[in-house]
């Protein structure tokens, strides 16, 4: 999958701290990228700002990242994402992190995101104004 096949982009810098003792980027951080860019895409494309005390929203129920290059500090990154498949109640969010000016990517993740109801703590049918959303934004969507 190339750069030009993801809908969204969220740069974000590298911090001095996110480093390990072997000086590269530890692995953790490049799940929590990967968040930090679902989440800026449920804010940009669905208009839903993740906070607490929500009725319902996304919960994260699914995650795979593969690592393939080191990245060090200092570096730019863009981690690109897309929704590829859409259900009744969840969604495959792919996400690649490239670091700035490079093609190839620093990791790949797949995930399974489910809309789920907080008050009655059980999966729910993806509301038809988010689905609606994402299906705008979305090229390419298996359904």
């Amino acid at each position: 999958m190339s750069k030009q096949d993801f809908s969204h982009v969220f740069p974000l810098s590298v911090r001095w701290g996110d480093a390990d003792v072997y000086g590269h980027i530890n692995n953790v951080e490049f799940v929590r990228y990967i968040e930090s860019g679902r989440v800026a895409y449920c804010g940009d494309v669905m208009d839903l700002n993740l906070k607490a005390g929500m009725e319902s929203g996304w919960v994260l129920a699914d995650i795979q990242c593969s690592y393939l290059q080191q990245v060090h500090y200092p570096a730019l990154l863009e981690v690109r994402s897309r929704i590829s498949k859409i259900s009744n109640k969840s969604a495959t969010i792919l996400a690649n992190i490239y670091v700035e000016g490079e093609e190839e990517p620093a990791s790949t993740s797949k995930g399974v995101m489910v809309w789920f109801d907080m008050v009655k703590q059980q999966s729910a049918a993806i509301p038809e104004a988010i689905r609606a959303k994402i299906e705008n934004f979305e090229v390419h969507l298996e359904k």
